[in-house]
């Protein structure tokens, strides 16, 4: 055993409670994480909060432990660990001044910037659900079938139904044996892939109407206005990202998303060869070369512009030829 991971195991042991957190906007992966490990943690006889700052996302509710999740850790004198998040700035809670510091941050994340006390990234891993996989026996924690249920969730969104550059034989062994453990692979598909409400439909109808193709970029942009009509109430795109990945033709697809006082939530997902979290870094952001994000303040007009003329700039670069 590794020496991180046996301390790691040390400090879980000798912890009687801990506090599990992931980042603000959490998507599939960071709720199974959580989950996965705040079970984990729980069945093995420890006191566990399972913060979102954000709240849990409705299409997530129906995840095992789902019902634990709060928006402010409760307990006192806990381990801190902090899953599927890149830095400090976006875990929301944890990381203050006034807080305990991150004991044991994971995180597949090739942008990760290590603020925990341990850290474990794996830029390889498909997803941090992936890693937990591995590190949840290696811990002594239990490992069953709600447990598998949320570590499937994980890994079947981050790589969007096997389906993203970095899905190997060892990705699809590690799916089924979660299957195996009982873990439900065709209803988790099914729920978190093929389904969508009605509300979010209606806020796509609003970025797809606005749907723009130019030398290799496609792009779209939702407004608050948008979100209100619709009624869709959550402050990202409701995956219309990865729906817009399919079109042909699109090296780059860019989604931005108005948000409260003026700041912008930016989307990037890339065919193989771009590095859009270069891009994304530029705008203090981060993620994977093929999938990256960042919270940008300004007008929505002004920052679409911006990037749109730095994602450019990279694709141009991209293809010059070498030499």
């Amino acid at each position: 055993m590794r020496p991180e991971i046996q301390r790691a195991s040390q400090l879980i042991s000798q912890a009687e409670r801990c506090v599990v957190f992931s980042h603000v906007r959490p998507d599939g992966d960071a709720v199974g994480a959580l989950l996965a490990l705040s079970l984990s943690l729980e069945k093995s006889g420890k006191q566990v909060d399972a913060v979102l700052v954000d709240g849990l996302p409705g299409r997530f509710s129906f995840l095992p432990g789902a019902r634990r999740v709060v928006r402010r850790p409760r307990l006192q004198e806990a381990l801190w660990i902090a899953v599927d998040c890149a830095d400090l700035p976006r875990l929301g809670a944890g990381g203050g001044d006034s807080d305990p510091p991150v004991a044991i941050n994971i995180d597949h994340h090739p942008t990760n910037t290590r603020f925990g006390q341990l850290d474990f990234v794996d830029p390889q891993a498909a997803s941090t659900t992936q890693m937990l996989y591995a590190l949840i026996p290696q811990w002594g924690l239990k490992l069953d079938q709600e447990v598998a249920t949320n570590l499937l969730a994980g890994l079947l969104t981050d790589t969007i139904g096997f389906r993203t550059p970095n899905v190997t034989p060892e990705v699809l062994r590690v799916a089924a044996e979660l299957q195996a453990l009982g873990a439900p692979l065709a209803g988790l598909y099914e729920r978190l892939l093929n389904t969508r409400s009605f509300v979010a439909m209606r806020y796509w109808g609003a970025g797809l109407s606005r749907l723009h193709k130019e030398d290799g970029i496609l792009w779209t942009w939702l407004t608050e206005e948008d979100r209100k009509e619709s009624g869709y109430h959550g402050q990202d795109d409701a995956d219309l990202i990865n729906l817009l990945t399919t079109v042909e033709g699109a090296e780059v697809t860019i989604v931005f998303v108005e948000q409260r006082r003026e700041k912008v939530k930016v989307s990037w997902r890339a065919r193989q060869g771009v590095d859009v979290a270069a891009i994304a870094q530029q705008f203090g952001g981060g993620g994977h070369a093929a999938a990256a994000g960042a919270m940008i303040a300004g007008p929505l007009e002004q920052v679409r512009d911006q990037v749109l003329g730095a994602t450019r700039q990279i694709l141009n670069l991209t293809r010059e030829p070498m030499g």
